[in-house]
């Protein structure tokens, strides 16, 4: 059985919950991508406030 995304009880216990769009052909990222792309969102949104 091939299992999909977090299981249920860790979603349970996040704080928050973020979601990365994703085209084409790839269908998952790992944690150091998916963070580097959410750091790099923060960065700019923060810029863009001032």
């Amino acid at each position: 059985m091939k299992e999909n995304g977090i299981s249920r009880l860790t979603k349970e216990n996040c704080d928050f919950l973020v979601k990365i769009p994703m085209y084409g052909k790839i269908s998952s990222l790992n944690a150091s991508v998916s963070a580097g792309i959410i750091m790099y969102e923060a960065v700019k949104s923060r810029k863009t406030r001032k």
